[in-house]
């Protein structure tokens, strides 16, 4: 029983993320081609471009080490050929080293010392490289996150040493700058998306979008430009060296360049199968960590309903699911080897076994032979770059499609360039034959028209789901309308910037949420600049003064994850406070009587008819106190406007009016 006990909770986890990425990212569903990956990589490059100087200083540091990369081979051959073996200097070394060390073999040994302990020490010149160069530890983890929490430290190298040290400084730099561009960009996106799409998205896969699918930036500068440039130059560079020493030798270079061809096969088979496997980790990653997310939200539910198990067992089962995603990624890369592996073998055992025969000949010295492998080695690990460079992009490419899918989709309506960007004085609200809803094609209501003025209190009320926290979403052009216009003292808020209607408009929200931050804090969250007075004041007119007063550390209390400490009235108060703080010219309110007590409600309504008498200050209530307090209310039924006036107005001539406070009576008293 447990095992099924398992399986079925994350069996339904499964179920509902596929269907919230079917409405959210539809465009994710299907296997993408390889022009749509080339779209997406150059699509990416303006988070790197941003950062020009680094990346010029990067690569010029990159290139610049070729140069000291090419002289590695050479010690290992003068040390067998000119000081073991006794043969005289000739080439570019005699020309070089004989001027210093003259004949002598002592001498020699001691300059080609000399160099060795320079190289090492100023740039590891050793005959390694640093191809991974970064703060990646191998503890990271089998799964996606940390596959990618790794590549955002890394980034590519040739150099080692003291003068790799200021590299080291420079690609960290760069890295971490171009992830920083990548997820600010994504978490403004998010923040900046229609509530109607953000409703949508589990919050542990956002953060996983964030923090992870941002790491595949690095792959464009590092894998898909810098190194294959790189490797284009190292193999014409050394090609060069051997030419020039060896010109008569050209089977050790066709060897090392058929290394193109052996890893270009490999890409193109596997290429498409890894884009697809890498997608599927970082869905089964991200359902991880909304798994998490989602349960701790709802931690007293679970507890509720001594559901511990059952949704332990769930989010056991979502990290198993991302293991397995990770482990048949590692059996598709062991694939791959098992392709390329045994034909780059073949061409490595062919080019020893034909020096072998030269020297065995006479035709070429033992020295020649390390000279030659070494920049044999050169010539073939630039191939395989090339030739691999599809195929090492393409779990990046699954990680930008997800940011992509954020960034491109989840964009708020866009303002005209000449839309009025100053600030706005709104006296007036008109709303002709809106229709609106979270999904524009199917519109919650139709029709609506009426005018708000300031000096007055309204209200609007409708049964529950009827659309009116919908409606007064679209005023500050949270939820775009689908048809029909809202004007702002005449102006169509279409040409008028969010940001610019929202710095006038203060909003309490149904379900306040409050910062573990200090009261103080959380108040002058509606003006950052407000003082201690203007908090106090703001804090007295909502009603919340005197039971700040009574805590022990009264404004600088600190309040629990999302305001836990205080009841649900106090938390009301404090969220309207920060609503009054910032003076707006428009006071939205969603249901700010529900969690008061009569006595509470008529204090509170007092303090919104004061503030009404240089303001519009607009209310969703049920309550009929609420409503008969109210010099108009508007009542939503039908998927329209259903009638407005006064709340006694309404009781004579609407009879849906009057079944609608008939049943919220019910329910109150209930």
């Amino acid at each position: 029983m447990a095992s099924v006990s398992a399986r079925g909770p994350a069996a339904n986890d499964g179920a509902r993320g596929d269907s919230r990425r079917s409405h959210l990212y539809a465009t994710e569903r299907s296997s993408l081609g390889p022009l749509e990956a080339a779209r997406l990589l150059i699509k990416s490059w303006p988070f790197i471009a941003e950062h020009r100087r680094l990346v010029y200083l990067k690569c010029a540091l990159a290139f610049f080490s070729l140069l000291f990369f090419l002289l590695t081979p050479w010690p290992l051959k003068i040390v067998i050929d000119n000081v073991i073996d006794a043969r005289p200097l000739t080439g570019l070394p005699a020309k070089l080293l004989l001027p210093i060390a003259g004949s002598d073999r002592m001498s020699l040994l001691f300059v080609v010392a000399a160099f060795l302990i320079f190289a090492a020490l100023a740039v590891g010149m050793v005959g390694d490289q640093a191809d991974s160069l970064g703060t990646a530890v191998d503890s990271g983890g089998l799964d996606q996150a940390g596959f990618t929490q790794n590549d955002a430290n890394n980034g590519w190298s040739l150099w080692n040493g003291l003068f790799g040290y200021y590299e080291a400084l420079v690609t960290l730099d760069l890295t971490q700058r171009i992830n920083q561009s990548v997820r600010t960009a994504i978490y403004e996106r998010f923040l900046r998306s229609p509530l109607g799409l953000y409703s949508d998205q589990k919050l542990g896969d956002a953060l996983f979008r964030v923090m992870h699918d941002s790491a595949s930036i690095g792959a464009v500068l590092y894998t898909a430009v810098l190194a294959p440039l790189l490797s284009i130059v190292m193999f014409v560079l050394a090609l060069f060296v051997l030419w020039a020493q060896f010109p008569a030798e050209r089977i050790i270079p066709i060897l090392a360049a058929l290394m193109l061809p052996a890893v270009a096969i490999g890409a193109a088979i596997f290429g498409r199968i890894l884009r697809d496997q890498s997608q599927q980790m970082r869905e089964r990653g991200s359902d991880v960590m909304a798994a998490f997310e989602e349960r701790l939200a709802q931690v007293s539910l679970i507890k509720a309903f001594a559901a511990e198990k059952r949704e332990a067992a769930a989010v056991d089962a979502a990290s198993w699911r991302s293991y397995r995603a990770a482990l048949k990624m590692l059996a598709i890369a062991m694939a791959l080897g098992i392709v390329v592996v045994p034909a780059a073998g073949a061409l490595v055992i062919g080019s020893i076994y034909y020096l072998m025969m030269q020297v065995i000949h006479g035709a070429m010295t033992l020295g020649d032979v390390v000279l030659l492998l070494g920049y044999g080695a050169m010539l073939s690990q630039p191939a395989a770059t090339i030739g691999g460079t599809w195929t090492a992009v393409q779990p990046a490419v699954a990680g930008l499609r997800r940011v992509h899918s954020v960034l491109d989709g989840f964009a708020e309506a866009a303002t005209p360039r000449n839309g009025d960007a100053a600030e706005v004085s709104i006296g007036e609200i008109a709303l002709s034959k809106v229709a609106v809803g979270y999904i524009a094609a199917q519109p919650i209501l139709k029709d609506v028209s009426f005018t708000l003025r300031s000096g007055e209190m309204a209200a609007i009320a409708g049964a529950s789901g009827a659309g009116k926290t919908t409606l007064i979403l679209s005023i500050p052009r949270f939820i775009e309308i689908a048809a029909g216009s809202i004007s702002l003292d005449g102006k169509n808020i279409a040409g008028i910037a969010p940001d610019t209607i929202r710095s006038r408009v203060g909003f309490v929200f149904q379900q306040e949420a409050l910062f573990s931050e200090s009261i103080a804090d959380n108040i002058r969250y509606g003006h950052r600049d407000a003082t201690d007075a203007e908090v106090r004041a703001a804090a007295a007119r909502a009603g919340a003064a005197e039971f700040i007063d009574r805590l022990p550390d009264g404004y600088a209390t600190i309040l629990g994850r999302r305001g836990a400490r205080l009841s649900v009235g106090q938390k009301q108060r404090i969220a309207i406070a920060r609503a009054i703080v910032r003076s707006p010219d428009v006071l939205i309110l969603d249901e700010p009587t529900a969690p008061l007590d009569p006595a509470s409600e008529g204090a509170l309504m007092a303090t919104l008819r004061d503030l009404a008498r240089t303001r519009i200050v607009v209310i969703v209530a049920h309550r009929p106190n609420t409503l008969g307090a109210c010099d108009r209310v508007f009542f939503i039924d039908g998927g329209t406007l259903a009638g407005a006036g006064t709340h006694a107005e309404l009781l004579e001539s609407s009879p849906a009016y009057r079944a609608y406070l008939a049943v919220t009576e019910s329910e109150i008293h209930a």
